[in-house]
């Protein structure tokens, strides 16, 4: 599975995104913690820490989804059945399937499937499901963001010498 090229978007996303992934200790810095009102400080604050952080900020959003798709019965057996059809349909080797006296072309098979697992998503609550990871991971990350105040580095990083 290492070099199988199908993966490889796995290890890019390794590589680029959980590669700046910053401590617990920093991230959750009590001495940092400073609340304001002030909408400029919050914005250069977002500005900053959404970089920053952004690694624990995905990690926050998987975790997020993992829990959301868990605590939805319908939900996971609907992406189970979701990605073990579309494995099947995968590994049919004819450009054609013989059924009931019929010649369906593959294409044909994953266009079917597609329109029936997107009624079997909107009837299992993936939409809430994706409004809720949004809403609770933009609460979250927004809401940190806001009040970690940027380290010292962070002062000096738009300031040329």
């Amino acid at each position: 599975m290492e070099n199988d090229e199908r993966f490889s978007f796995l290890r890019k996303f390794k590589e680029e995104r959980l590669s700046n992934v910053r401590p617990l200790s920093d991230f959750f810095d009590k001495n940092r913690i400073n609340f304001t009102s002030s909408l400029p400080t919050i914005t250069k604050r977002w500005n900053y820490n959404l970089g920053y952080f952004s690694g624990n900020y995905m990690i926050i959003l998987l975790l997020l989804s993992i829990y959301a798709i868990i605590t939805n019965w319908w939900l996971l057996f609907t992406i189970a059945f979701l990605i073990g059809g579309f494995y099947l349909i995968s590994r049919i080797n004819a450009p054609t399937l013989e059924f009931a006296g019929k010649s369906v072309p593959v294409s044909t098979l994953y266009g079917c499937y597609v329109g029936g697992s997107f009624i079997l998503l909107l009837f299992s609550g993936a939409t809430g499901a994706v409004f809720w990871v949004l809403g609770a991971g933009a609460l979250l990350i927004l809401g940190h963001a806001a009040i970690i105040e940027p380290d010292v580095a962070g002062d000096f990083a738009d300031q040329q010498v």
